[in-house]
């Protein structure tokens, strides 16, 4: 299938191309360019969104579910309603995230998730975040902290094997007894580790670094605060070049001169902008359940009966909004936290979250307001507004 998009401003996302014209092959990027100068060829089908934005399709790394489903509710049915939800709101690669449960319920969530991804063509699923289970119970946030699991190397083992080579990423606190050699072990195994909820100081956070901790996970979230006398993880993860920090862009975790504190420390290449979104993302308020207990969303924001933050109900063009109307980052700087670097981090920079001949045609089309307009992932189009039902 070959087709044209045009009269687009695209976002590559180191510049912006305004006026411009994309054509795609099949799964790939076939030309791009000023609208001027790309030739569509006589007869392909063309889509004109005269004044729109056309960015990278966005990567989220930490999303426990939306539209009303978990990735933790027992069926495959589930899955796909999360998946599609997100094309909806552009994301196009996602890393299903996983809380910590007793041994059986979480393996058992290993397990589903796996086959899906296994068994499924052309899904945005890509894979799972472990957000635990070997976390620090001081900051064990929404968790239920008698869930928690301590670092040790034959569980790992057990919940490595059960996700198939599907586990990406895992949060762990580095500081825990025995978390060294889960951490060296599981970097061996090619998960990307990223230390959260974790109480660490900041040479044990050096030490996670020689370990293979590369990310951080919810940056300010779950993690004690800054302390000019005793620093720990928000200390060292804006001083290591080498950690990635992820950031919940929805002014709410984060207030938004913090958020730009951190984007002038660690650079548009050092933020990975996420959601941490839970089944209530795109829900009207309400009560919902997550990690096995009851939560209030009002106004956006979800909160246990303690008042404790229990994941967001975001997006990620709700996120490159905030940035770029709340935190003041140039729209490039957004696309590019919501997107490449979210690739970069899982290893596929060389095809996702870029815009390039070559590259894998994963679109979105937004406009001035950023709504989505159309989802596009490796050619195929998973959303179109204008669609029936869309």
């Amino acid at each position: 299938m070959t087709y044209a998009i045009r009269n687009v401003d695209i976002i590559t996302p180191f510049r912006i191309i305004e006026r411009g014209a994309i054509i795609v092959e099949g799964k790939k990027i076939a030309a791009i360019g000023l609208g001027s100068e790309i030739g569509i060829p006589e007869g392909v089908k063309t889509f004109d969104f005269d004044g729109m934005i056309l960015t990278p399709g966005f990567v989220d790394l930490l999303v426990h579910g939306g539209g009303g489903h978990g990735f933790a509710d027992m069926n495959a049915e589930a899955v796909e309603s999360i998946s599609q939800f997100y094309f909806k709101h552009g994301t196009t690669g996602l890393l299903a995230a996983l809380y910590s449960k007793s041994e059986a319920e979480m393996i058992a969530d290993v397990k589903r998730i796996a086959e899906y991804c296994s068994s499924t063509g052309g899904s945005n699923v890509w894979g799972m975040h472990l957000e635990g289970p070997f976390i620090n119970e001081e900051l064990h946030g929404a968790m239920k902290a008698e869930y928690l699991w301590k670092p040790d190397v034959e569980k790992w083992r057990m919940l490595f094997e059960a996700g198939r080579g599907y586990i990406r990423l895992m949060t762990i606190a580095p500081e825990l007894t025995g978390a060294d050699e889960v951490m060296r072990v599981a970097a061996r195994g090619g998960v990307v580790l990223s230390i959260g909820h974790s109480a660490a100081g900041y040479d044990e956070v050096l030490t996670a670094i020689d370990n293979g901790a590369a990310h951080v996970t919810h940056m300010f979230n779950a993690m004690k605060p800054f302390h000019h006398r005793v620093p720990g993880v928000v200390v060292a993860a804006m001083l290591q070049n080498e950690l990635k920090v992820e950031l919940i862009a929805d002014g709410i975790h984060v207030h938004p001169a913090v958020m730009k504190l951190i984007f002038n420390v660690k650079g548009d290449g050092g933020i990975v902008l996420i959601t941490d979104a839970i089944r209530a993302s795109g829900m009207p308020d309400g009560e919902y359940s997550f990690m096995d207990q009851r939560i209030c969303v009002r106004n956006k924001r979800a909160y246990l009966p303690d008042g404790t933050l229990a994941g967001s109900t975001l997006t990620m063009n709700q996120a490159v909004k905030t940035m770029v109307q709340q935190v003041d980052v140039p729209l490039t700087h957004a696309v590019r936290m919501a997107s490449l670097n979210g690739a970069k981090v899982l290893g596929r920079e060389h095809q996702k979250g870029i815009l390039a001949v070559g590259k894998d045609a994963d679109l979105v089309v937004m406009n001035k307001d950023f709504e989505v307009l159309m989802t596009i992932y490796e050619g195929s189009i998973k959303y179109s507004r204008d669609s029936p039902g869309g």
